[in-house]
C-alpha cells in the first residue's frame, strides 16, 4: 500500500485487517445463506440434469442403492452451488482490498487470477456437468451392452464424478488464490515455509475427506495433485519489490544509540555494488532496490517499511543519500527516521571487506 496515501488518510493497519476479517465473515455468512436457499430446490435441479442426460430416457434406470450417500450427494452438490454463487463478491471484495498496496506486476497477475478463477472456474463447472459427464454416459452405455442383460444407474455414483471434478475444480481455484494472496503479503517465503506447508496440508486433507466415494483409491492421489499444481501456480507471482516482504527489524547500537535500523541495497541502476552475501544482518531490515532515487514504487515501498517497522534510522549503500526526491526525504523526516548513504558508488576501489567494514552494528537486546 501506498505510504503517501497511508499519512494523508492517517492509515490504521489494525481497522485495515479488520477489513479483510470483514471480507471472510461477509462471505461465509453469503455461502451459508445460499446454501439454505439453494437446498429448496437442489432436488429439482438433479431432476432437471438427470433428464437432459441419455440414460435411455427412462426413470426406472436409476437406482438409489445408498440412501446416506444420496444425502451426502447432495449436500455437497448445495455447497459447490453455494461457493460459486458467493465467488464473484468474494473475489471483487478481495480485489478492492489489495489493489492499493501492489505493484503493477501484482496487480496484473492477481487480477488475472481472480478473473480465472471467478469466471472460467464455473464455465470449467457448466462444461463438465452439461457435456463432458453426458459424453462419458453415452460412451459407457455403448460400451457396456450386453445382450438380454437389462441396465440400471446408480444416481448417486453418476453425481459422485461430476461432484468430484467440482471440488477439484473448486478446491484448486480458491488454493491459487489463497497461496497468491499470502505470497503477496509475504507470508510463504524463504525462511517462513511452516504457514505455506500448513496451507497445503489443510487443503489436501479437505479435497481427500470431500472427494466422493466413488473416488476411493485415488482420494490421495488426485488430492496431492490438484495441491501441487495449486501450489506451482501460485509460485509464478512476480518477485517482491524489495527483494522479500518480510523484514525482521531489532534495536541495535548506531554511533552510541539504539536505533532501528534498515540498510537499502541499492543498486543505481547496476553501478553501484552490491552488499556481500557473507553480511550478516540479523535485526537489520535488508531491502534490495534498482534505483531508489528514480523509482516511486520503491521509493512507497520504503516509506511503508519505514512506518512498518518503526524504523529510526536508513543506511543507503549506493550514494549519499542526497538524491533523494524532496518529497521522500519530507516523508522519511515526518515519521521520525534520519537518513544517510555510505556512498559506494563514489569509491570504486571498495571492496567486500571495506563494505563489511562500514556496515558493522551491534545488536542490543
Amino acid at each position: 500500500m501506498s505510504s503517501l496515501v497511508k499519512n494523508e488518510f492517517n492509515f490504521d493497519f489494525s481497522n485495515h485487517l479488520i477489513q479483510l476479517r470483514t471480507i471472510f465473515q461477509k462471505s461465509a455468512i453469503l455461502v451459508i445463506i445460499s446454501s439454505m436457499i439453494l437446498s429448496f430446490f437442489i432436488n429439482d435441479i438433479i431432476s432437471l440434469w438427470f433428464d437432459s442426460i441419455n440414460i435411455g430416457h427412462n426413470s426406472l434406470n436409476l437406482t438409489n442403492y445408498s440412501p446416506s450417500d444420496w444425502l451426502s450427494i447432495r449436500f455437497s452438490l448445495v455447497l459447490i452451488l453455494a461457493c460459486l454463487v458467493v465467488m464473484p463478491f468474494f473475489s471483487i471484495m478481495l480485489r478492492k482490498f489489495t489493489v492499493i498496496g501492489m505493484t503493477t506486476k501484482e496487480n496484473l497477475w492477481f487480477t488475472l487470477t481472480l478473473f480465472f478463477c471467478t469466471i472460467i472456474t464455473p464455465l470449467i463447472f457448466i462444461l463438465v456437468w452439461i457435456y463432458i459427464i453426458p459424453s462419458w454416459i453415452e460412451l459407457f452405455e455403448i460400451s457396456s451392452l450386453v445382450e438380454s442383460v437389462g441396465k440400471r444407474y446408480d444416481a448417486a455414483s453418476i453425481l459422485g464424478v461430476g461432484i468430484g471434478i467440482s471440488w477439484v475444480i473448486l478446491i484448486g481455484s480458491m488454493m491459487i488464490i489463497t497461496l497468491g494472496f499470502a505470497r503477496l503479503i509475504g507470508l510463504v517465503e524463504n525462511g517462513h515455509a511452516k504457514f505455506r506447508i500448513r496451507i497445503l496440508l489443510i487443503s489436501t486433507s479437505i479435497l481427500i475427506l470431500s472427494l466422493p466415494l466413488v473416488y476411493d483409491g485415488l482420494r490421495v492421489f488426485i488430492s496431492i495433485i490438484t495441491i501441487l499444481i495449486a501450489d506451482r501456480i501460485s509460485a509464478t507471482l512476480p518477485n517482491p519489490l524489495l527483494g522479500t516482504k518480510i523484514f525482521e527489524v531489532s534495536n541495535v547500537s548506531f554511533n552510541g544509540n539504539i536505533e532501528r535500523i534498515g540498510v537499502i541495497d541499492c543498486s543505481c541502476e547496476g553501478s553501484s555494488p552490491q552488499i556481500p552475501e557473507s553480511w550478516n544482518f540479523e535485526g537489520i531490515a535488508n531491502p534490495k532496490c534498482n534505483a531508489i532515487c528514480l523509482n516511486p514504487f520503491e521509493q512507497n515501498a520504503i516509506i511503508d517499511l519505514i512506518i512498518g517497522k518503526k524504523l529510526t534510522q536508513l543506511v543507503i549503500t549506493g550514494c549519499d543519500a542526497s538524491p533523494l526526491p524532496m518529497r521522500m526525504q519530507e516523508m522519511i523526516k515526518k515519521n521520525q527516521c534520519e537518513f544517510s548513504g555510505l556512498s559506494w558508488l563514489d569509491n570504486p576501489t571498495i571492496n567486500d571487506d571495506g563494505m563489511l567494514k562500514s556496515l558493522l552494528f551491534s545488536s542490543e537486546e
